[in-house]
């Protein structure tokens, strides 16, 4: 499974449940990016991964673990659809979802990024594994 697919699923899952938000990948250029939502938003991006040990002899066959980390950027701390809310809600969404081809999603880790005139942003990070195997040549 490659990594654009599985963050295009948890784009697609976020959306699903949190139809008021903003929810896209991180930008290109995260400089550029304008927070212009009413409520907040979600950007999700590809934080890297780490291999296992190969797991047969005669082929190299790997469990490669994936780590997501999803920025939240929003006008509220607390109050309704603030950063601790949308925190808890995200874990809730995320926590045990399974794309095909992965293992099931588990939070990793969340915390405070930065705030600046107000907008406030915090990050909260999931995983999953997926086979990584050797592509033999013929």
């Amino acid at each position: 499974m490659n990594i654009e697919t599985i963050e295009n699923k948890i784009i697609e899952k976020l959306k699903s449940k949190l139809t008021d938000l903003l929810i896209e990948s991180f930008p290109e250029k995260p400089q550029e990016f304008v927070f212009t939502h009413p409520k907040g938003a979600i950007l999700i991006h590809y934080q890297g991964g780490n291999y296992g040990s190969s797991q047969s002899v005669d082929v190299i066959f790997q469990q490669k673990k994936m780590e997501f980390a999803l920025t939240i950027v929003t006008r509220n701390l607390r109050t309704n659809s603030g950063a601790y809310s949308l925190l808890e809600e995200i874990k809730s969404i995320l926590t045990g979802f399974k794309i095909d081809g992965c293992s099931k999603m588990y939070p990793t880790k969340e915390g405070f990024l930065v705030e600046n005139k107000g907008i406030w942003q915090y990050t909260i990070n999931f995983e999953l594994t997926t086979p990584s195997i050797e592509t033999e040549e013929d």
